[in-house]
């Protein structure tokens, strides 16, 4: 595998460079999803199996207000399966949901509450790292929530959910309102990172799986990291080591001091089209097939990448700040 990683320190923020020497693998994971300790309709063993047996590398558990407790769920340290403790700290602001998961939390949050949207998600946030915990911003879009204004002031947050699978969620642009990526490149365009998550929310694992119900495995996030253990993910996904999919796969990510490379998985005969997108969401440059480059010029403030599938599936990287010094 190459051992090309996302972030070089002289030109991305938060970046570091990883040994040459050491070997790094993708894993699938998804960072949201509930059980019948909150408002899931399958017990945590029943939710456990259902990810084991579609591939998935690791799994948060995030019940509402709750931590359901690993410890006797995840009992084999030797297995291919790593679950991570969490908790979707359950808020709300005059009726406008606030909610954020913990990540690798260790001890119940409360919802801490606030008298505006921005103190609420400010309140809770610092909650959760007091906490120890690595807090994700969840479904802004859901019931048009909050935008990149809330969001953009809210410290201490470098994650979000980009892609919510709950049928609920507004995900994409439509009738005037803005998608997720336009949120995003709001964000971005400010100076501020943020990295896009893309998780399932998944409530519904019994029964039809249809397009209005909360299914699993719809969207997923795939970390590239040294080991397969609770410290190398959490480390990965907080440097924005991943790349977050709706069923589009890559082979890899190389970023240089020159260049963003993009190395797609091919499924079957289907076509591709990468788009490299930067400040204010202005695209600078499209490619079609399953190899695509970006040269870096120097002005870009910032520069991240959508990839198309014929199919309609769909794939975004992380963005990486370049340095004007």
């Amino acid at each position: 595998m190459k051992k090309c990683m996302v972030l070089i320190l002289s030109i991305f923020y938060l970046g570091v460079m990883p040994s040459e020497a050491q070997e790094f693998n993708w894993y699938k994971g998804n960072t949201h999803c509930h059980t019948l300790n909150s408002d899931g309709d399958s017990y945590p063993r029943q939710v456990i199996r259902w990810y084991r047996d579609h591939e998935y590398n690791f799994l948060f558990i995030t019940d509402h207000n709750i931590i359901t407790e690993i410890k006797y769920l995840d009992t084999d340290p030797d297995d291919d399966f790593l679950l991570i403790q969490g908790e979707e700290v359950t808020d709300s602001y005059q009726g406008i949901p606030v909610h954020l998961n913990a990540l690798n939390s260790q001890i119940h949050i409360e919802p801490q509450h606030g008298d505006s949207v921005i103190e609420t998600l400010q309140n809770n946030a610092d909650a959760i790292l007091e906490a120890g915990a690595v807090p994700q911003i969840n479904h802004p879009n859901w019931r048009w929530s909050f935008t990149d204004k809330e969001i953009s002031q809210t410290k201490g947050v470098h994650l979000f959910e980009l892609y919510n699978a709950h049928p609920d969620c507004n995900n994409f642009s439509a009738g005037g309102r803005p998608g997720m990526e336009d949120i995003w490149d709001k964000i971005l365009s400010k100076g501020i990172l943020m990295y896009g998550i893309a998780s399932d929310d998944a409530h519904d694992y019994v029964g039809e799986f249809t397009p209005r119900k909360s299914n699993p495995g719809t969207g997923w996030i795939m970390v590239k990291a040294r080991e397969l253990s609770t410290e190398a993910i959490m480390d990965a996904i907080q440097k924005g080591q991943f790349f977050s999919t709706l069923g589009v796969l890559l082979k890899d990510i190389c970023i240089t001091q020159t260049q963003y490379r993009i190395d797609i998985k091919p499924y079957k005969d289907a076509a591709y089209t990468t788009t490299f997108i930067g400040q204010d969401g202005v695209i600078l440059k499209e490619v079609y097939g399953t190899t695509a480059e970006y040269t870096f010029n120097g002005n870009e403030l910032y520069v991240r990448a959508r990839i198309v599938e014929s199919s309609g599936r769909i794939a975004c990287t992380q963005p990486v700040f370049l340095s004007k010094d």
